[in-house]
């Protein structure tokens, strides 16, 4: 295999990844709107959004599955088909029962396709560069969560709503294109295709997962309740949180993912766990704008530096041969941990007055990246002792 990083296919499948990121992050912010405009009730719209990702998270398992045993540049297209069918039903029926109907299809693409971009990508990857390769594949998502919102919204705005949704379904149809231009993969096995735990769940991969799912617990309770915290002390202008957080990690991953590739994944993830956990604490005690952007910023430098390496820390203890379940196992681990959290928010915020609720909430977030921390550095180190023990007992041998 080429062992350079920039080779044609790995930048073929980056732009695919920044499609399908602008395809989903266009009608994220007007989708609820949209829903209620066509005449469902805030509940129905709201449960028709939700559904996109308890989709995602029944479909993970078996993406992971299929991406091993199949053609991921066949999978991928079948993805885009079906989230853009998704995109386009919107724009034809106001049947709630279609349109739940045309979400879940939506939510099955989008989760075939997160699975199996990685693990096609990670065929392009030389092994020595896994970090770095996973670190830029994950701009695509940074890019399309700070720019795509506002994209989205300005189309619907000069155009309406619904060509924001056709638009959406056009990337789908570009990134198809650009699938196009890969060979059909042949995956070959005399082994009886029976399925079994080890496809369906990377056990060498958990350790990775546990800690990348402390970032989605985070993730949740900054999605869910920043702006109410916000809110609560009258803060105006939070929304230039997340810009600065997009900033911050577009510029980290990538130099975090050469890091790990040359000094190993503690030397990211040790202290991006430490950084995210100072930020949390700091958050819930930040009572003006300029100090809840700084503790953005702080919990993007730990963001991006940990979470790529972890990811392709799975990888690389499966073995790029079943980078599919590898990385459907630590996108389930997220999408569990992502949903976990604001339910558990919600419970904390209820049994306090005022900001005292957000203030422990963010607490909890430190606290369980300290326990993260304090667990990798275990799992690691007890695996750091073992290799030098082979080591030294080859080197014995041999003498």
């Amino acid at each position: 295999m080429n062992d350079r990083l920039w080779n044609k296919h790995y930048i073929l499948v980056l732009i695919v990844n920044t499609c399908n990121a602008f395809s989903f992050y266009m009608i994220a912010t007007i989708l609820s709107k949209y829903l209620v405009n066509i005449g469902t009730t805030v509940a129905a719209a709201g449960f028709i959004v939700g559904l996109f990702s308890i989709t995602s998270l029944f479909c993970r398992p078996f993406s992971g599955i299929m991406a091993d045993r199949l053609s991921n540049v066949t999978l991928l297209k079948w993805s885009n088909v079906l989230m853009g069918i998704g995109l386009l039903g919107f724009t034809v029926t106001t049947e709630i029962p279609l349109l739940i109907g045309f979400r879940i299809i939506n939510g099955i693409g989008f989760a075939l396709s997160g699975t199996c971009q990685i693990s096609l990508a990670s065929r392009y990857i030389p092994q020595n560069k896994m970090g770095e390769g996973i670190g830029y594949l994950g701009l695509g998502m940074v890019l399309g969560s700070a720019i795509a919102p506002g994209f989205g919204l300005s189309i619907a705005e000069m155009f309406g709503m619904k060509a924001t949704f056709f638009i959406s379904a056009l990337l789908t149809a570009a990134a198809y294109i650009i699938l196009c231009f890969f060979h059909e993969e042949k995956k070959t096995s005399t082994e009886k295709k029976q399925i079994h735990f080890s496809d369906i769940i990377a056990v060498k991969a958990l350790p990775y997962t546990l800690v990348a799912g402390s970032y989605s617990f985070v993730n949740g309770i900054i999605a869910s309740y920043l702006v109410l915290y916000a809110d609560e002390i009258g803060v105006k202008g939070i929304s230039l949180y997340f810009t600065v957080c997009a900033v911050v990690l577009f510029i980290v991953r990538p130099f975090s993912g050469k890091l790990m590739d040359k000094k190993g994944i503690r030397i990211t993830v040790l202290p991006g766990l430490l950084l995210t956990a100072f930020a949390m604490f700091m958050l819930g005690r930040s009572k003006a704008l300029i100090w809840i952007l700084v503790t953005g910023v702080i919990r993007s430098l730990g963001q991006g530096a940990a979470q790529p390496s972890l990811q392709a820390g799975c990888i690389n203890e499966v073995g790029k041969e079943k980078s599919g379940v590898a990385t459907s196992t630590y996108y389930l681990g997220g999408d569990i941990c992502q949903g976990v959290g604001p339910m558990i928010g919600g419970f904390v915020v209820q049994m306090f007055a005022g900001t005292a609720g957000y203030t422990a909430i963010f607490d909890i977030c430190g606290v369980l990246l300290i326990g993260a921390l304090a667990f990798f550095f275990s799992i690691t180190r007890n695996k750091k002792a073992k290799k030098e023990y082979m080591e030294e007992e080859k080197h014995g041998a041999a003498v």
